[in-house]
C-alpha cells in the first residue's frame, strides 16, 4: 500500500499533536539534538525579531518593554470574555515573544491552536520549536499544519525540511515527492535550499549518509523533467561532490555551465568545477578553466569594480596559480572600489606575510590608517586587519595596544595574546568570559577548548568542544578545530573510540578535505589499525599530489603532502613537500615542525633544535606545542642550547635567509596530465617501500617522540 503523503508508513488522522508536544522530548533517533555527544550542528535559521510578519503590522506591535506586564495581564483578562478570539491569542503570542518568555509562548500557541483551530499557530509553534533544536515535536506541528492545506507547496516544503531536521526520512521522502508533484511547472520544485537540507547536519553518520542517497533519487527524479534546471543541477553537483562521486559531479558542473552560461551563479560553478579537477588529478584542465577565467575576471572588473564577489574570485584564483605580484595589484584594487572590503584587507597582509614582505603589509596599513582623508569606519576596519597582523608577526605589545581601544568587543583576541606571553591566569579568565559574553560564538568555545588542551585539563577541554560543536554556525575550520580539540581530549581520557567517532564525523561533514582524512589517519595508526592507516595515508598523499598540482600555491597542502610522505617514511619526498611550503608561505609553521622532524631523523639534531625553536615561536598555541617543547628539552640536553629568536617575524625571516628566495612557479607551455612541478625542485629520491608504522612502546615514533602527535594543526 502507498503510504498515505506526510506520514511515512503510518496513515495519520487529523487530528491535534498529543497534549504537551511543545516540550522538549527526544528526537527519532533516539537523543535530543542538544544533548548528543560528538558533532552536533544545528542548520536552524535565526528568526530576526525585528521581522515584518503578516501584512505591514510589526510583529509586537507598539508595546513598550516596559509595559508588556501590564499589557499581558490586559489580553488574558480580554481572553476569559472571548477565549476564542484569533486576534487575542496573536497579540499575547507577540507578548510573550518580546518578553523572551519561551515556555509560555509555546503553550500560549498551543492553547491557542485548540481553541481556534487555525494553522497560524501551529506553524508558529513549529518554527519556535525548531529554534529550540526540538525537531520531532515541530514535525508534528508541522504535519497538523498540513491537514488544512494538504496541496500548498510552501506546507509541504517546510514539512519536508522539518521531517528532515527530525531524521524522519521516510516521510521527508514523501513529502518532498508530493512537492514534485504539486510544482510540475516550476524551475525549482525542491526548493531554493534543498541542498542545504540534504546535508543532514546534527544527524548521526548513518542517517546522513541515507539522506544524501534520498536526495540523489529525488535530484534525479526532478531532472527527468526539468533538464537544464540550473537549481537543480547545482544541487545534483553538489550533492554528488559530497559523497565523493567526482565524476557525476565534473558532468552535472560543466552541464550546468554549458546550459545556463549567463546565469548568475555561473562563476561560482567554474570555482566549484574547478575543485573537481584538482581532485581528480586532471591538471590540464584546471590550468585552462583557470586561465580562461582569470582572464574573464580581469576584463570583467574593469566596468563592474562594485563587485566584491568577482574580486575576491579574481584574487583567490590568482593566489592559488602563484602568481602572488598580480594578485597583490588586484587586491589594491579591489580596495580602491571597496575600502570596506574585509577579505582584500586580509588576504593582502596575508600575502605579503608568505611572502616574507611583513613589513610592505604594515605600512601599507598604517598609510591608511593614518590617512586624514579616509573614513573612520575604515581605519578602524584596518585597526583590526594590523593587530590580527600584528598577533601573527609575535609584535604582541603592538597588537594588545590596538585590541585595548575596545576590550569588552576584544576579549576573544586578547585572551591568546596573554596566553602567548605566559600570563596564563588571566588568559585563562579572558577566555572564560568571551565564552559568557558570547555563548553562541563557536570561535568564543574553540579558544577555551584549545586552552584547556594546552593545559592538559582535558574533561573541560572536551565540555568546551562539545559546547562549541552545539553552536548553530560554524565556518569549516572552526568547526574541524573545535572537532579536534574534543578528540584531542577524548583520547588522552582513554576515550579513543569516541575520539575517532569524532573524527569520523568531521570528515562526513567535509568530505573534500583530506586535512581531515589525515587526522583521522593518525588516529588510526593510534589504535593499531596500521594496515588500514597506511592504505588511507596513501590516498590522501596521491590526493595532495593531485591538488598541488593543480593550486601549486596551498602552502597547507604541500605541508600535508610532507607529513604522508614521512609517516609513509619517505623521508626525502617529505623534506621536498615541507621546504616547497616555505617557499609559498615563509611562515608555515607546519613545515618548519616537518623540516624538524627530517633533521631529527636524519640525526642532525642541532639542525632539529634549531627548527623545533622557531616552531614554538612561530605558533606558540598550536596544539603540537607541548609535545615540541618536551622534544627541545630533551635536544638541549644532548646538542646544548641554541639562540631562540624573540619574535614570529624574526623566525621567519630566519628561516627565509637559509632557503633559495621566493620566485613564483615556471609553468610549462603544454601542461601534463600528471601533478605539475614545484618551483625550483630539489632531486627526488625513488619512491622507497614504507617501514611499518611504530610499536607505541618504542622510543621513536614516526614524530620521533614516540608519541603520535595526530592532533596536528
Amino acid at each position: 500500500m502507498t503510504p498515505k503523503f506526510g506520514s511515512g508508513n503510518q496513515q495519520h488522522k487529523p487530528q491535534l499533536p498529543a497534549k504537551g508536544s511543545s516540550g522538549q522530548t527526544p528526537t527519532e533517533g533516539g537523543k535530543h539534538a542538544a544533548a548528543t555527544s560528538g558533532l552536533v550542528r544545528k542548520d536552524v535559521p535565526s528568526k530576526n525579531p525585528m521581522a515584518v510578519e503578516e501584512g505591514d503590522k510589526p510583529i509586537f506591535g507598539d508595546i513598550p518593554k516596559e509595559n508588556l506586564e501590564e499589557a499581558l495581564a490586559e489580553v488574558d483578562a480580554a481572553l476569559e470574555q472571548n477565549p476564542d478570539d484569533k486576534e487575542l491569542h496573536i497579540r499575547k503570542y507577540r507578548i510573550l515573544r518580546k518578553s523572551n518568555d519561551r515556555p509560555a509562548m509555546r503553550a500560549a500557541l498551543q492553547q491557542a491552536a485548540r481553541v481556534c483551530g487555525d494553522s497560524f499557530f501551529g506553524v508558529k509553534l513549529a518554527e519556535a520549536l525548531e529554534e529550540e533544536g526540538s525537531f520531532t515535536k515541530a514535525l508534528e506541528w508541522r504535519r497538523w499544519v498540513a491537514q488544512f492545506t494538504p496541496e500548498d507547496p510552501e506546507t509541504i516544503r517546510r514539512l519536508a525540511a522539518t521531517a528532515v531536521r527530525a531524521g524522519a526520512l521516510k516521510t521527508a521522502e514523501v513529502s518532498y515527492t508530493k512537492l514534485l508533484e504539486l510544482r510540475q511547472s516550476d524551475e525549482a520544485p525542491l526548493g531554493g535550499t534543498f541542498y542545504e537540507e540534504m546535508l543532514g547536519k546534527g544527524l548521526e553518520t548513518e542517517k546522513r549518509i541515507q539522506l544524501h542517497q534520498m536526495g540523489i533519487r529525488l535530484l534525479a527524479k526532478a531532472l527527468e523533467t526539468r533538464a537544464d534546471s540550473p537549481t537543480l543541477l547545482d544541487s545534483a553537483a553538489r550533492l554528488s561532490y559530497r559523497v565523493k562521486d567526482m565524476d557525476a559531479a565534473r558532468l552535472f558542473f560543466e552541464r550546468s555551465l554549458k546550459t545556463n552560461t549567463d546565469h548568475k551563479n555561473a562563476r561560482q560553478w567554474k570555482v566549484e568545477l574547478l575543485r573537481v579537477y584538482s581532485n581528480k588529478g586532471m591538471v590540464k584542465e584546471w590550468r585552462a578553466l583557470n586561465d580562461s577565467m582569470i582572464a574573464e575576471l580581469k576584463e570583467y572588473v574593469k566596468t563592474y569594480r562594485g563587485d566584491t564577489r568577482a574580486w575576491q574570485i579574481l584574487t583567490g584564483q590568482l593566489i592559488q596559480a602563484g602568481e602572488f605580484d598580480e594578485a597583490i595589484h588586484y587586491l589594491k584594487e579591489a580596495l580602491l572600489s571597496d575600502s570596506k572590503n574585509a577579505q582584500a584587507l586580509w588576504e593582502l597582509g596575508r600575502l605579503y606575510v608568505r611572502m616574507g614582505r611583513s613589513q610592505d603589509a604594515v605600512d601599507y596599513y598604517e598609510e591608511i590608517i593614518n590617512d586624514p582623508n579616509e573614513k573612520k569606519s575604515v581605519r578602524r576596519a584596518i585597526e583590526r586587519a594590523l593587530a590580527d597582523l600584528f598577533f601573527k608577526l609575535g609584535r604582541y605589545r603592538e597588537a594588545l595596544a590596538i585590541y585595548d581601544r575596545d576590550p569588552e568587543g576584544n576579549l576573544r583576541m586578547i585572551a591568546p595574546i596573554y596566553e602567548a606571553v605566559g600570563d596564563l591566569a588571566e588568559a585563562e579568565k579572558l577566555y572564560v568570559k568571551s565564552v559568557k559574553q558570547a555563548p553562541r560564538d563557536a570561535r568564543c568555545h574553540l579558544g577555551l577548548a584549545e586552552f584547556k588542551v594546552r593545559q592538559e585539563d582535558w574533561a573541560t577541554a572536551a565540555e568546551a568542544g562539545r559546547e562549541g560543536l552545539r553552536c548553530s554556525y560554524a565556518n569549516e575550520e572552526v568547526h574541524s578545530n573545535l572537532a579536534v580539540a574534543l578528540a584531542t581530549a577524548l583520547m588522552k581520557m582513554g576515550q579513543v573510540e569516541d575520539a575517532f567517532k569524532t573524527m569520523e564525523e568531521i570528515c562526513e561533514a567535509y568530505p573534500d578535505s583530506i586535512h581531515q582524512v589525515f587526522r583521522k589517519v593518525k588516529l588510526m595508526v593510534r589504535q593499531g589499525r596500521k594496515e588500514e592507516a597506511l592504505e588511507l595515508a596513501e590516498e590522501v598523499r596521491t590526493q595532495a599530489e593531485h591538488q598541488t598540482g593543480c593550486a601549486p600555491a596551498s602552502s597547507a597542502l604541500w605541508s600535508l603532502l610532507g607529513d604522508c610522505c614521512s609517516l609513509l617514511g619517505n623521508i626525502g619526498a617529505a623534506e621536498e613537500a615541507y621546504t616547497n611550503a616555505l617557499r609559498y608561505d615563509f611562515m608555515d609553521s607546519v613545515a618548519v615542525r616537518g623540516l624538524g622532524m627530517v633533521a631529527e631523523k636524519r640525526n642532525d639534531l642541532r639542525r632539529a633544535l634549531e627548527l623545533y625553536q622557531r616552531f614554538v615561536v612561530l605558533d606558540p598555541l598550536n596544539l603540537a606545542v607541548p609535545t615540541i617543547k618536551g622534544r627541545i628539552e630533551e635536544l638541549v640536553e644532548k646538542v646544548g642550547p641554541l639562540p631562540v629568536p624573540e619574535t614570529a617575524e624574526e623566525a621567519a625571516d630566519t628561516m627565509s635567509s637559509q632557503e633559495e628566495a621566493w620566485t613564483p612557479p615556471a609553468r610549462p607551455e603544454t601542461p601534463e596530465p600528471a601533478p605539475a612541478p614545484p618551483p625550483a625542485p630539489q632531486p627526488k629520491p625513488k619512491p622507497q617501500p614504507p617501514p611499518p608504522p611504530p610499536d607505541s612502546s618504542t622510543p621513536e615514533g614516526w614524530m620521533g617522540t614516540g608519541e603520535v602527535d595526530w592532533y596536528q594543526q
